[in-house]
This record gives C-alpha cells, sequence and structure tokens, in this order.
C-alpha cells in the first residue's frame, strides 16, 4: 500500500471518528442552574416591586430577609439549539433538549434539589483543517488529512444529572449558600455511544469521552443588590469521584462563576454569567481551565410559564495537546488504515459556542451548565 492510498484511506475513515474530548460551556451552563439558581433566590432581596426569582409556588421570605426558597419547586422545559461559529461542516443540526428539575425547601435554612439537564453543542476543529497523519511505530509524520474532506458528524449531546443539598448560614451581615453536590454526566457523540479510540501518550485508548462523575461544595455569596440590579459569586472545590483512562491525579479545582441581572421589567430579566470551568474527561491527563460566558435573558410569559434565550461560549487556556484545539493529529494504528479501529485522533481543546431557546414551566433558570 503506498502513502497515497493510505491517506486516501484516512480521509474515508476520518468519517467514522467520534473525537470531542474536552467540554466547556455545557457544565458551566448546568452547574449554574443546579447550584446558582437558588442560591441567588435565597440571597435575592424580596422587593415586591422587582421581579421575583424564587420558584412558582414558593414562599416569600420577608423583605430583605435571606432564605432559601421554601416549600416544593420544580422547572420543566424544552428547548432547541443551533451552533455558532465556523464548525467545518455544513447543515449542523443540533438535537432538541429537555431539562426537568425538582426541588424542596424545609425552611428558609435548608433545601435539597435533583435536576436532569440536556445541552447540545458543535465543536470547531474536527470539521476543518489539515492535520499531520502518522503511522504507528514511525516518529514522523508520513503526510498529512484534510479534516474538511471527512465531515465527520460530531454533534455533542450531553445528559447531566445533579443532586445536591442547600444550607444557609451568616456570617454577620453577609448571607452566604453552601451546597454539597454530586454531578453524574454522559453524552453521545454524533448520535452514537461516546466510547472511543483515542492517543493517550502516544498509544491507542478506548475511552468514554462524555462519561465522567464529579463532586463538589459551591459556596454562593452576594455582591451587588439594588432594587435593578443583582450580583453573587460562586467558589466551588470539585473532585472527580473516580479516575479513568489518562486521569493522573484527583487534586480539587476551583470552579467560579459569576452571576449579574439586570431586572429590566417585572417580567423580563438579562443575564450574564462569566466563569472558569474546570472540567477532567478521561481522555485528560489533567484539568482543563476553562474560561465561559454565558449571557441572554428570560421573559415571563404567565405566571406558570417563561421563555429564555441564552448563549455560551468558552475554550480552554491549556489544551492537552500543543495548545491546538479540536484533532490535532491523526495515528493509523495498521494497515490498511480504513479498518475498524485502526485511527485514533489526538484531541487537544474544544472550542465550542451556540445559542439556545428554551420554553419551559416553572422557574427559569440559566440552564445548562
Amino acid at each position: 500500500m503506498t502513502f497515497r492510498s493510505i491517506i486516501a484511506a484516512v480521509c474515508v475513515a476520518l468519517c467514522g471518528l467520534a473525537a470531542p474530548a474536552v467540554a466547556r460551556g455545557d457544565e458551566a451552563t448546568t452547574l449554574s442552574a443546579a447550584l446558582v439558581a437558588a442560591a441567588n433566590a435565597a440571597l435575592r432581596p424580596r422587593d415586591p416591586k422587582v421581579a421575583q426569582a424564587a420558584p412558582v409556588g414558593a414562599e416569600q421570605a420577608p423583605l430583605a430577609t435571606p432564605g432559601l426558597p421554601h416549600g416544593p419547586s420544580y422547572t420543566l422545559d424544552l428547548s432547541s439549539a443551533y451552533p455558532l461559529g465556523a464548525t467545518g461542516k455544513s447543515n449542523v443540526r443540533l438535537p432538541g433538549g429537555l431539562d426537568a428539575v425538582l426541588g424542596y425547601g424545609f425552611n428558609r435554612h435548608f433545601r435539597v434539589q435533583a435536576g436532569y439537564y440536556q445541552f447540545q453543542e458543535y465543536p470547531t476543529g474536527f470539521d476543518s483543517g489539515v492535520v499531520p497523519l502518522y503511522l504507528q511505530g514511525l516518529s514522523a509524520p508520513i503526510g498529512a488529512a484534510d479534516l474538511g474532506t471527512a465531515q465527520q458528524d460530531v454533534t455533542i449531546k450531553n445528559e447531566i444529572f445533579v443532586a445536591n443539598f442547600q444550607t444557609l448560614v451568616q456570617l454577620g451581615r453577609v448571607p452566604i449558600v453552601i451546597t454539597p453536590s454530586y454531578v453524574a454526566r454522559r453524552g453521545q457523540i454524533g448520535g452514537h455511544s461516546d466510547e472511543t479510540l483515542v492517543e493517550i501518550g502516544d498509544f491507542p485508548q478506548t475511552v468514554r469521552l462524555r462519561t465522567f462523575e464529579q463532586q463538589l461544595i459551591a459556596f454562593t455569596l452576594p455582591f451587588l443588590s439594588t432594587p435593578k440590579f443583582f450580583g453573587t459569586y460562586t467558589i466551588a472545590p470539585q473532585w472527580l469521584v473516580n479516575t479513568n483512562g489518562a486521569n493522573r491525579d484527583n487534586h480539587a479545582q476551583l470552579f467560579q462563576l459569576a452571576y449579574v441581572e439586570y431586572r429590566a421589567t417585572k417580567s423580563t430579566t438579562l443575564f450574564v454569567q462569566p466563569s472558569i470551568l474546570q472540567n477532567y474527561t478521561p481522555a485528560d491527563s489533567y484539568s482543563n481551565h476553562i474560561p465561559t460566558v454565558i449571557y441572554g435573558f428570560s421573559q415571563r410569559t404567565s405566571k406558570y410559564t417563561f421563555v429564555q434565550l441564552l448563549g455560551s461560549t468558552g475554550a480552554p487556556t491549556n489544551p492537552i495537546e500543543r495548545d491546538r484545539i479540536g484533532i490535532v493529529d491523526v495515528t493509523c494504528q495498521r494497515l490498511p488504515c480504513n479498518g475498524p479501529g485502526a485511527l485514533a485522533p489526538r484531541i487537544g481543546g474544544l472550542h465550542a459556542s451556540q445559542v439556545q431557546l428554551q420554553f419551559g414551566v416553572g422557574t427559569p433558570s440559566v440552564i445548562p451548565l
């Protein structure tokens, strides 16, 4: 087999690769909904003249008295999404999503919540550009693989489950919401399993790219509170429940998120959420530090229904492989290169941007993280 025929086989076989390994806005939006939304409701001033953000049916705390939402609360919404940026693939269509959240506040100091979130994205760097092609055992590339020719489908649909309990404490005049949480996530790539052959430390290894578990403790406190503006800051040390694949260690990593909202009217709220996400998937040898921005607005359409539009974008500052985004290179494990499991991509960071439109009942929250 000649090098030319090997490269041709790679271009065909690339169509079957499912490659994204590192996420950005998906977990940031889910964590925001699961950890920050209820904490914000507890810390937000209870002024009847401004829009309320406590869950539908929840008892309102007295004016200027912080308290977690009391009684049952819920959110159920359906969403559609559209990718932004140059994905390199024509006719990208993201699947729809669903979010369902149930919570119960026992009193103003203690509350439990469980939520299921879906988030869709399409990363850049997988369907455009030319990357080196290697043959296993050779140090020098034997050619180049054109990712644009392959046009593989790397649509990601994330499913994230979050369970937590929240406690409100007060240090002097400063209220703080403490939220121990468990996060379990899985996903599909291109409509199929996330089980994929990748290059880890110059050796092929099959890993579940989107499947892992985390535990964390979040601390949320307010820094801005006026009749029109409200802001909180959240910091959360987090760990993997179990290490898998390329994971080397499991030191605590700090997730950070700032939330600022502007209540334009009683029914309209604009918000922005810059955050530093720590993402540690089975394909990563260390945690990715991912600055992420989430932004949008929510509109109350009735007492029980809402519409929300949000956008999110982010990319790692320390991508795992050579400061590259997407596929860094491709290694042919054995000849012929178009055989099953013959190709293993080496993956750098992931950059994806998207907008999401939600229609729901209950309490709008910035979903997903």
